[in-house]
């Protein structure tokens, strides 16, 4: 409330409803700021989570790659409690010097790829490494089956001479809830792989599918 000086000059105040309004003013202010400031976060969330996916498909797939092409043979993919795999036996000409057994398993319960190693008639392997999370293939769809080997010989009138790998990978944003992500889907060539490689190796005397 101002108050008059004998002179008729007001002081300095402001009255109540000055106030309220002043306060509603900043209140309105203050939650466009926020929520412009919660809406960037998301935004920084969702594009971290694109670029974490993409680099994690990116280091499976350079990994993958650079195993396989030492392969002398590639195990028929094969599902145990839901979750899907794919072993390969990596010849001793590798970096490792000795024959290594190498297994990929789709976990469909967490959703993840996970990776062990042994060597050749060891009991046990490494423990799983995941490489790869938040994936969601969708497993009822044939096309979308994480694994695929293609044997030695005639396919669809293209004759092979080498066994091929083939994954697909389909990389969600997890908690983040954006229908982007990352996808790998590649056709790897076991250049160390002849007619006579197997499709059973790796498992006789040593780790299983569990």
């Amino acid at each position: 409330m101002r108050r008059h000086t004998s002179e008729g000059s007001a002081e300095d105040g402001m009255t109540l409803v000055e106030l309220i309004v002043a306060m509603g003013i900043l209140t309105v202010l203050l939650s466009i700021s926020m929520a412009a400031v919660v809406g960037m976060t998301r935004s920084t969330v969702k594009a971290q989570a694109v670029t974490n996916a993409s680099d994690h498909l990116r280091n499976t797939f350079q990994q993958m790659d650079k195993e396989v092409r030492y392969a002398s043979a590639i195990n028929t993919p094969g599902e145990v409690d839901g979750s899907i795999y794919i072993e390969y036996l990596v010849d001793s000409n590798a970096a490792s010097g000795v024959q290594q057994c190498v297994q990929w398993r789709y976990n469909t319960a967490a959703g993840e790829l996970q990776r062990r190693t042994w060597q050749v008639g060891e009991s046990a392997g490494s423990a799983w490494r995941t490489t790869v999370t938040g994936l969601r293939n969708d497993l009822s769809d044939p096309s979308q089956q994480p694994f695929r080997v293609t044997a030695i010989g005639n396919d669809g009138g293209v004759v092979l001479t080498k066994q091929q790998l083939h994954v697909y990978l389909d990389a969600g944003m997890g908690d983040a809830g954006d229908s982007r992500g990352g996808q790998l889907q590649v056709q790897l060539v076991a250049l160390n792989s002849s007619a006579s490689s197997p499709n059973t190796v790796c498992m006789t005397g040593g780790p299983g599918r569990s």
